[in-house]
């Protein structure tokens, strides 16, 4: 039976697509993306479950490998396979079910993915991935580590916030005078990044694959090699652009402001933060105008202030007139008050403003699931909208919940 006929019923541009979730934490995002674009995306677990079931915070009162929030975020639409790896039987199935897949994606360090023994033992090929695809040339293999699968690194431990060190982006999170700080975040956000990268990679891999099969010419997959270093590199024009690497001029941590000039940056408001900025004559001028009026202050209305380099130049008084204004009024009140002056100024929104957002529950953003353990919660909506509706909404799969489904298909 094919990946196309055993798949749940979905809908998508990637309908009768195979993937095979192999990682935790480093694919979650990816995979889920290619599920809700109609992939079968099928997570190989371990009798213990995923790691990322275990990952905090757990819904209130539960425990167990259903309670993690994250899992039930990243691994909605997903279906759930236990294999045991010391198991003769379930090395065998898991080789046979990567034979059905297009796409594999595996996080485990290089050395391991180059040696997997069960798949020798097995009898069914060589050594690692490059046994792998020698007998399954149609499958596109996804690495994603952290330094990459080569190179003299390749075999250091990591996690996200070594990622953000290794690639330099750490170096620029912080304050002037103070130390480098981890970026903002409790989950790991450049892990989720390259994984989408992974997506992308393997997306293009199966285009091309089926374009060479359609001229007649052999349908091979590719293998894509990932490392967190290289993608934060490449993301960070900070520490990727080579007029910065270059020019050997030390860039100091900025803060919550950017020194370019005034205001630009984090302010104050009674209740929280708001974003704002002014480049524009425009943008300053309403500023120093309704500075002027609720404060009296003269000066700031002096033309020499329209120039942006006069005003970096006396960034600290500019900041000061800034937050005289700024701390007067609520979030909501600046934001309001600064669209209707043609600002840019929004709210700095903290999880329980976006969870009340009057747009985002205007636009439908945020969804309904239900799910037999956790019951009803409500989870982000999807990261853009398509005319076909791609984006599935199926909830996230119970530990083991479609082994004897899956290995039915095989047989």
């Amino acid at each position: 039976m094919s990946a196309e006929q055993a798949a749940p019923q979905r809908r998508g541009p990637w309908t009768g697509t195979r993937v095979l979730d192999l990682t935790g934490l480093s694919g979650a995002y990816g995979t889920r993306v290619w599920a809700a674009l109609g992939a079968d995306v099928i997570c190989v677990e371990p009798p213990q479950g995923n790691p990322v079931r275990t990952m905090p915070p757990l819904a209130p009162g539960h425990s167990g490998p259903e309670a993690s929030l994250w899992w039930a975020y990243y691994a909605a639409s997903k279906r759930s396979v236990v294999l045991d790896l010391t198991d003769a039987e379930d090395v065998s199935a898991l080789v046979r079910l990567i034979g059905t897949a297009d796409v594999v994606l595996d996080d485990a360090p290089p050395a391991t993915q180059e040696t997997y023994r069960w798949l020798a033992d097995s009898g069914e090929g060589g050594l690692g991935v490059a046994g792998i695809v020698e007998r399954f040339p149609h499958v596109t293999w996804v690495s994603i580590t952290p330094f990459g699968m080569t190179g003299p690194r390749r075999a250091w431990r990591s996690s996200n916030l070594i990622g953000w060190a290794s690639c330099g982006l750490a170096s620029t999170v912080g304050f002037p005078h103070g130390p480098p700080l981890a970026p903002g975040g409790e989950i790991g956000v450049l892990m989720h990044g390259a994984s989408l990268y992974g997506v992308i990679g393997s997306m293009l891999a199966l285009r091309s694959r089926d374009q060479a099969a359609a001229n007649g010419g052999a349908a091979v997959g590719q293998t894509v090699d990932l490392s967190l270093q290289d993608f934060g590199i490449w993301l960070s024009p900070e520490t990727g652009v080579p007029l910065y690497l270059d020019d050997q001029v030390p860039r100091p941590r900025a803060g919550n402001r950017r020194p370019i000039t005034s205001p630009m940056g984090m302010y104050p408001a009674s209740d929280g933060y708001v974003a704002m900025i002014a480049i524009q004559p425009a943008h300053w001028n309403a500023v120093a105008q309704w500075v002027h009026e609720l404060t009296g202050n003269e000066g700031i209305l002096d033309e020499i202030f329209v120039d942006i380099v006069v005003r970096r130049e006396a960034l600290e008084a500019v900041d000061a007139w800034v937050e005289e204004l700024t701390t007067q009024f609520t979030k909501q009140e600046l934001f309001v008050e600064g669209q209707r002056r043609r600002i840019p100024i929004t709210p700095v929104n903290t999880v329980g403003d976006l969870r009340t957002d009057p747009h985002l529950e205007a636009v439908g953003w945020w969804r309904s699931e239900e799910h037999p353990v956790l019951g009803s919660y409500t989870v982000p909506g999807s990261p853009f909208n398509t005319d076909g509706d791609w984006w599935a909404w199926d909830r996230a799969p119970m530990l083991g919940e479609h082994t004897e489904e899956v290995l039915g298909e095989l047989s």
